[in-house]
């Protein structure tokens, strides 16, 4: 029983380990996890709220953009930041491109746009946990040092084994 409970911790542990790894690795020039169509945006703070709050975990898909319109919420970069704001006015350029005028007159070309809100998913603080697994210091400490300390523990047992068979 003891036996299959650590195994079970460390698989747990790989698929956490290798899960983060492919979120670091996939992150975009925005420092931002995106698989394929699908990006990963953590809450980082309250200005989002009342639609989202610190910690929450949103998985946005960029899908049916051609298909947002006047009234629409949508998530968007803005220089180094991700904003959600209301469009306003969309206009469409025959064969170019789609921009978006959102409250405030702010205009949001097509390509940084991330998703409408009709496509996301929200995990209230899964977003804290991955910030925190994400980090530096978190990723050294959660990812990099166990896995090091394992490798030498296994180490130690194959010296401990060969020492035996003398």
């Amino acid at each position: 029983m003891k036996r299959t409970l650590e195994n079970l911790v460390i698989i747990v542990y790989v698929i956490v380990a290798i899960t983060v790894t492919l979120c670091l690795l996939n992150y975009n020039e925005y420092n931002v996890t995106e698989f394929g169509n699908s990006t990963l945006i953590i809450i980082n703070d309250d200005s989002l709220e009342p639609d989202y709050t610190e910690g929450d975990l949103v998985i946005a898909k960029k899908e049916k953009i051609d298909e947002i319109e006047a009234g629409d919420k949508i998530f968007f970069y803005n220089d180094e930041d991700i904003n959600l704001g209301e469009v306003k006015q969309v206009n469409k350029y025959e064969g170019v491109s789609t921009t978006f005028i959102l409250d405030g007159n702010y205009q949001v070309i097509e390509d940084d746009v991330i998703s409408s809100e009709e496509t996301v998913k929200t995990y209230s603080n899964l977003g804290k946990i991955l910030s925190i697994l994400e980090s530096r210091w978190g990723f050294l400490f959660l990812i990099i040092f166990p896995s090091v300390l394992a490798f030498l523990h296994e180490i130690f047992q194959v010296v401990v084994e060969l020492g035996n068979k003398d």
